[in-house]
């Protein structure tokens, strides 16, 4: 009887443990997923207040293929 009642009070502390280490494991993935989101808007902002400077870079860059791209034609 001792011995089935310390394997049911070992079952149940590795069960318990498991839990814990998967609570553990899940908030860093919980973290990972604030970070990304996190660069996601920052990122947003950073085009948004840039937003007529990478207008002119971008039409810039398209005027000189185009124009690359006649001289070849």
């Amino acid at each position: 009887m001792l011995k089935k009642l310390k394997n049911c009070a070992l079952a149940t502390y590795l069960k318990a443990k498991n839990g814990v280490n998967r609570l553990i494991h899940e908030e860093k993935g919980a973290a990972e997923v604030i970070a990304i989101l996190l660069i996601i808007i920052i990122l947003i902002a950073v085009i948004i207040i840039f937003r007529n400077e990478l207008m002119k870079l971008i039409n810039k860059i398209f005027g000189v293929i185009n124009t690359d791209a006649d001289e070849l034609l």
